[in-house]
């Protein structure tokens, strides 16, 4: 949650992940706020990538998996949260399930900060997933909310709150 460190501001435009543009050029955001997102949303939502993958066949995994992590296929993201809400009844079984996929898509975050997830169910087709990060020295708690419609399957609303 330090402002030392910056990334290209990705943001949910109901078709998948987009870069903000202020006058023509990149605008730059928190990194962690990016790590949350493609960690939730930018995976390989059909299987989880193991590395021996067929090179002829289009992966389906985030870009910049074997790029960043060519040895480090832990370290790879995969979207258990996206495949998770497109898997599951909304329900609390169902909740159960994405509150779990969101912890382990977010274990990385323990290292860095500490956080809570929580999950609820408002409606027949939509689901929120909030974020606390907690405080760390000279900075407030953050929360990030993030509001998936099942029946789109797409995030609808992504925001600081």
């Amino acid at each position: 949650m330090s402002n030392s460190t910056k990334d290209i501001h990705v943001y949910e435009s109901g078709s998948g992940g987009e870069f903000a543009f202020l006058n023509n050029d990149l605008v730059l955001v928190e990194a962690l706020y990016q790590a949350i997102y493609i960690s939730l949303f930018g995976g390989n939502i059909e299987a989880s990538t193991v590395g021996n993958e067929i090179k002829s066949e289009e992966r389906f995994d985030y870009w910049a998996n074997s790029l960043l992590f060519p040895n480090k296929i832990e370290k790879r993201y995969n979207s258990e949260t996206e495949r998770t809400l497109n898997s599951v009844v909304l329900n609390s079984s169902g909740r159960l399930k994405i509150e779990s996929a969101v912890k382990q898509d977010l274990k990385f975050l323990s290292n860095i900060v500490e956080y809570s997830v929580d999950i609820f169910i408002l409606s027949r087709n939509r689901i929120e997933i909030r974020l606390v990060l907690k405080a760390i020295p000279n900075q407030a708690d953050k929360q990030i909310q993030f509001i998936w419609d099942n029946a789109k399957r797409e995030i609808v609303i992504n925001r600081d709150i």
